[in-house]
């Protein structure tokens, strides 16, 4: 049976706290909720029945309070490492006979905050320690220091800190425990003391025994979680309570608190752009979203750089992921999703946003944040106004190609061969005067901005977090396209001559994200051409000559051209397993001219087609298919050029063979125009 008009005393502080108030909230439930500080109070829901208490409460204050309201409820919600105020809390209810819950915090990720584990005796904290990584600050006794060399790897990651007595430090030294693994100090410590210990042995865990007061536990307590160090406490048996979500269970079940206003409506989402790395380079904005939110949810990287926070998180970068996490927990209304940099700079936000407004129970809000992009240019004193800007985070870019044309451009990146793919790009197009400007780590301790040339960038191993920008000061690549046939290495594969490689490629009219077979592309004049006209062009060059194939690899190397995927092998069998194109080029097909046709607009019926023949039964084959095939009326032109040749003191015109330039699309194709 539900109590209709209960009273419940929630001691919180936290963010399960904060979402049991709100839960709380407009019932008709009378509340107390207790908090340690002003800041705390203003974090909980104003509501009738809501009485917020900020202020510190000792257990005797605690047993008077709970003997004078008579609660029907106690809720624990305090924070993780508030062990002695939850000891209180316990004392207190067993004392006056009131019922109470502890509310536990999920261990949703090991880095989402420092963590207590608690455990029965030594061996059981070793046994913990097997399952984790780095060093541990050991503060239980020399006598129980022997249990520690069951650790695999005790003589790098143990650090002891024992009493000052010769006998002590002999014993502990003829164990193998000496120079900087061995602390001999008399106690009591202060809490600035154990801080300063960890963090001079880079401490990943702190093993304690639950010494009480007299023995510097709640110094230890508070150290650990401002030193981020997770704690391992000996002596009592791991903490008893149910999650948050149970919590909510309950409440609904004993009570009648019918819908609290929070919980009727969407939940928000703040998509926030974290900066380039530091926290220091968070907005004021984002910051105010991350103190009042119950969740963080991101990539490992950025949801590790909120830690300072102490909330929960989810780590994950995957949209469905993160949206399918947060529908199965609704006790989570307000969440901050941390987006690297800034949210409109190659950032997951937009996926993120699309996927939580799909589901229907999000509003969602961008949160932008500085990006590394604006940070970096200010630290190298220059605009980037007129730079092109390029991401290699999970794609590839023809970066050297587009700095040739641009003069500047500017590229995220990261990673051992970020350097060595980019300078190789621009070796391979001779642009070894490129001035280069690196930046690594950008806004943390080991901060890196410097200026290179490629030659002396090459062979550095780049960090994850890595930007380069370039200056191109020579010749610089025409805006149209039309280069030159001594600018491809040829061999003896026919070739494609620039003047009816000119006008085919404007026939094909390309857009950007545009798809293009290229079927017999021979040497690959006609795929470097397309492909050199935006990054965002995916080329696919099939080909059957083997000899051809080195050379379209060659060329494709020779123009630092990244969107070009050469296929071995003969249409149309060769094109079955591609992504439907948008456009086609046919150089060459080997006598099934008509099955590549139907293949193509199979995949794709609005397919554009541009055609070269030299002979009039291809072109007649040509014809045929499109009497037969769902495509508009052909277009042909025939086109005949000469180049000059000087003799002597005089040029004569020397004639190219006649080709057929045919072109045609899907019949459902809408005009282009």
């Amino acid at each position: 049976m539900k109590i209709a008009e209960g009273k419940i005393a929630v001691f919180a502080g936290t963010t399960e706290g904060r979402v049991l108030a709100s839960r709380l909230a407009g019932s008709q439930v009378a509340a107390d909720v207790f908090v340690a500080t002003e800041y705390g109070k203003e974090e909980i829901p104003k509501a009738e029945n809501l009485q917020v208490h900020d202020g510190r409460v000792d257990e005797n204050q605690m047993e008077k309070l709970f003997q004078e309201k008579k609660y029907d409820l106690i809720l624990d919600a305090t924070h993780p490492f508030a062990v002695v105020v939850t000891a209180n809390i316990r004392e207190a209810a067993e004392k006056t006979g009131t019922p109470l819950l502890r509310i536990l915090r999920d261990k949703i990720s090991d880095g989402s905050d420092c963590r207590i584990i608690t455990v029965e005796n030594i061996q059981s904290a070793v046994d913990f320690l097997k399952t984790t990584e780095g060093p541990v600050f050991v503060t239980t006794g020399s006598k129980e220091l022997s249990a520690f060399l069951a650790l695999p790897d005790w003589e790098t990651r143990i650090y002891a800190r024992v009493l000052s007595m010769p006998e002590v430090v002999k014993t502990c030294a003829d164990m193998g425990f000496y120079g900087s693994h061995l602390i001999a100090m008399q106690g009591p410590f202060a809490e600035d003391l154990n801080v300063a210990m960890m963090k001079a042995v880079h401490a990943k865990w702190m093993v304690t025994k639950e010494s009480g007061k007299a023995g510097g536990f709640e110094e230890k307590v508070s150290a650990a979680k401002k030193a981020g160090v997770g704690l391992v406490v000996i002596g009592r048996p791991a903490e008893e309570g149910i999650s948050l979500e149970e919590g909510i269970a309950y409440l609904e079940e004993h009570f009648a608190l019918g819908r609290s206003a929070e919980n009727s409506g969407k939940r928000q989402v703040f998509l926030i752009g974290t900066g380039p790395g530091s926290e220091s380079y968070l907005t004021g904005e984002a910051k105010k979203r991350l103190d009042k939110c119950d969740l963080i949810v991101g990539a490992s990287r950025c949801v590790r750089q909120l830690e300072s926070f102490h909330k929960p998180v989810f780590e994950a970068y995957q949209p469905e992921k993160i949206a399918d996490y947060l529908d199965a927990h609704p006790e989570v209304q307000v969440i901050c999703g941390a987006m690297s940099g800034d949210t409109g700079f190659y950032s997951a936000a937009e996926k993120l946003g699309a996927v939580l407004e799909r589901r229907g129970n999000y509003t969602v809000e961008v949160i932008p944040g500085i990006s590394s992009v604006g940070y970096f240019f200010a630290k190298i004193r220059r605009p980037w106004d007129h730079a092109k800007l390029f991401s290699m985070h999970g794609q590839a870019a023809n970066f050297a190609l587009e700095l040739k044309r641009s003069g500047s451009a500017f590229i995220l990146g990261g990673g051992a061969d970020f350097y060595e793919t980019i300078c190789g790009q621009l070796i391979d197009l001779g642009m070894q005067e490129t001035k280069l400007f690196a930046g690594e780590n950008l806004t943390l301790k080991d901060e890196q901005i410097f200026e290179a040339t490629p030659e002396s960038l090459t062979d550095r191993k780049a960090p994850s977090l890595a930007v380069l920008y370039a200056e191109w000061t020579g010749p610089r690549r025409p805006l149209s396209h039309g280069i030159s046939d001594e600018a491809f290495t040829r061999g003896n594969v026919p070739m494609t001559k620039m003047e009816v490689r000119t006008v085919s490629v404007a026939k094909l009219e390309l857009t950007e994200n545009s798809v293009l077979y290229d079927v017999g592309a021979g040497t690959g004049s006609v795929s470097v051409e397309c492909a050199g006209l935006s990054d965002s062009v995916k080329v696919y060059a099939i080909e059957k000559n083997p000899e051809a194939v080195e050379l379209l690899h060659e060329n494709c190397k020779k123009f630092a051209l990244t969107n070009v995927k050469i296929i071995a092998g003969t249409a149309p069998e060769a094109l079955e397993d591609l992504p439907a194109p948008t456009h086609v080029f046919i150089g060459g097909s080997s006598g099934k001219m008509e099955e590549v046709i139907a293949l193509c607009l199979k995949k794709n019926p609005e397919t554009r087609f541009v055609v070269n023949l030299i002979t009039p039964e291809s072109l007649a084959a040509v014809l045929e298919a499109a009497k037969t095939l769902p495509v508009t009326e052909p277009d042909l032109v025939t086109l005949t050029a000469a180049r000059s040749k000087k003799v002597g003191s005089s040029h004569l015109m020397m004639g190219q063979n006649p080709v057929w330039i045919v072109t045609f699309e899907g019949k459902i194709c809408v005009s282009r125009m």
